[in-house]
């Protein structure tokens, strides 16, 4: 079985690049199946709410648009227990997908649109711990990846993103974003297809 995984900040064209993907595997005789994973909550919904009651998480609705922003950087304690939690509640979601991938018949190819570097992005963002993947956790997190599978990072400008992807307006974090892919992109030597030319979103 192959894996392929496209990754990248929300607005970059991942849904598009991987539906033409699944259309030329299909045509070659080939089935796919297509699995979403991110950032799971199960043990860390409880210290979501303490974030919450905290103020290191805020949400805001513009036009009708909720933006999330999460401020774990603002406490010393969340920024590394977050992670930790995180990376158990990964593994869990993973464990509970890898059981499922098992019972799957005829399936030669599965697509990720999200998956752990995601989940790493996401910590790296919240806490700007820039160097999380070099660390315990985001190492343990870049493992639970299968053997052989192929990230592909979409790399798009900020502001083109912004016109693209509507509900991405008014994200304040979408620069930072863009800035953790392009560091996971650079220091886990992945595969980057710009997408910036292509209207693709």
């Amino acid at each position: 079985m192959e894996y392929y995984y496209f990754t990248g900040p929300d607005g970059s064209g991942k849904s598009t690049y991987i539906r033409l993907l699944e259309e030329l595997l299909n045509e070659r005789g080939l089935k796919t199946h297509y699995l979403w994973i991110r950032s799971p909550k199960i043990f860390s919904k409880p210290l979501m709410l303490y974030c919450r009651i905290m103020g290191y998480t805020k949400y805001k609705y513009i036009n009708n648009v909720k933006y999330g922003i999460h401020e774990f950087y603002r406490s010393k304690f969340v920024s590394y227990v977050f992670p930790v939690v995180q990376l158990i509640d990964f593994n869990i979601r993973n464990f509970l997908n890898n059981r499922k991938i098992k019972k799957l018949k005829n399936i030669n190819v599965i697509i990720y649109d999200r998956q752990a570097l995601d989940t790493l992005a996401d910590l790296m963002v919240g806490t700007l711990r820039f160097d999380l993947h070099k660390r315990f956790i985001g190492k343990k997190l870049i493992k639970t990846l299968p053997k052989g599978i192929k990230p592909i990072v979409l790399d798009v400008d900020e502001d083109i993103i912004r016109k693209r992807k509507l509900d991405t307006l008014h994200d304040d974090n979408l620069a930072t974003k863009i800035k953790v892919y392009n560091i996971l992109q650079k220091d886990l030597k992945l595969i980057a297809i710009n997408n910036n030319n292509n209207n693709l979103a």
